[in-house]
């Protein structure tokens, strides 16, 4: 059975077809890349497999080791393993690096995650994640954060925007 099934998966926006027939298997421990031209649909379906508000399956089904998951909320979704890294993360204000990157977690040591997408814990672990962060060091702490999580289905909405790639 795989991880992930996605059978004859159709979205609609405004009576516009933006997803049509998709179908999809996935298994444990595999990587896929999805590739296409801006509004081909990857974020979409990306919102459409964590289940965020108003992205609901206009047809087809889409099934999580083994359970039909077309209608569960987002919260549901991520109690089941499932984790979306946005294009465009999020900002706390008030809220340390620290203390988001263990949210799941107490006593947690977050640093090993930070080092992994290049970050010095040193320099970050007590900083605020707010808008004196640039937008690649935000992207690096959410992906930090996906880590940590260890999901059993990371979705990764373009993971690499706003990170300066030389500087890894």
């Amino acid at each position: 059975m795989a991880l992930l099934e996605i059978r004859g998966l159709e979205y609609c926006a405004d009576a516009r077809p933006i997803i049509r027939e998709l179908s999809l298997d996935i298994q444990g421990g595999e990587v896929h890349a999805l590739l296409g031209t801006n509004g081909t649909g990857k974020s979409t379906l990306a919102y459409l497999l964590m289940g965020c508000e108003r992205y609901r399956p206009t047809a087809g089904r889409i099934l999580f080791a083994g359970e039909l998951i077309n209608s569960l909320p987002i919260f549901e979704r991520a109690r089941r393993g499932i984790a979306l890294a946005w294009q465009e993360p999020a900002r706390f204000e008030g809220l340390s690096v620290r203390r988001y990157l263990d949210l799941h977690q107490r006593g947690f040591d977050p640093a090993p995650f930070l080092e992994r997408v290049g970050m010095n814990p040193a320099l970050y672990l007590d900083r605020h994640l707010d808008r004196t962060l640039s937008g690649g060091e935000r992207k690096r702490i959410e992906l930090a954060s996906i880590l940590a999580l260890r999901p059993r289905l990371a979705i990764l909405d373009e993971p690499d925007s706003g990170i300066d790639m030389l500087s890894t």
